[in-house]
């Protein structure tokens, strides 16, 4: 049901909002594992850096994922560097257009950072970003990456506690 969720989603960017042609749900990792990408390395660095601090870790959102990959790419294919992409959406927009049923939180952008490691340097280095990686109204997160154009975007799902 979740693929086929993002594949709709993704269906549906290509027709509405002008993504790359190129781009499927195959470019967006399930990070669940041991899986050796390198958006799975980021997303495994925020856990670290999250526990380091006592914050509770974030889940993989494959929404979120598929947002944060199309941004990464809009922007490369776009020639551009910017939270709104240039059709003014926002992070929240792109990810609901992905399928993103609960709350976007933030987004953090980077761009020529050559590793995960490096990329999480930068981003911890600066407050605005850091703030983002370690807020505890965020419990999910979805990382893109495309040409050397890294996004990480956060999102919020209430949790059901169940008696």
């Amino acid at each position: 049901m979740n693929a086929l969720r993002l594949t709709l989603a993704a269906a549906a960017c290509l027709a509405l909002a002008g993504c790359a042609n190129d781009t499927t749900t195959a470019d967006v990792p399930a990070c669940g594992g041991d899986d050796a990408s390198e958006v799975c390395a980021v997303f495994r660095i925020v856990n670290e850096e999250r526990a380091a601090e006592g914050v509770h870790p974030l889940a993989w959102n494959a929404e979120l994922a598929l947002a944060a990959h199309l941004h990464a790419e809009d922007m490369v294919m776009q020639g551009y560097f910017d939270h709104a992409s240039l059709d003014g959406r926002s992070f929240a927009d792109r990810s609901i257009e992905a399928g993103y049923d609960a709350s976007p939180r933030g987004e953090n952008i980077a761009a020529g950072q050559r590793s995960p490691e490096q990329v999480m340097n930068s981003w911890m280095g600066s407050p605005g970003h850091r703030n983002n990686i370690l807020a505890t109204g965020s419990n999910e997160i979805g990382v893109g990456l495309f040409e050397r154009h890294w996004v990480q975007v956060f999102g919020q799902r209430r949790m059901v506690v169940e008696d």
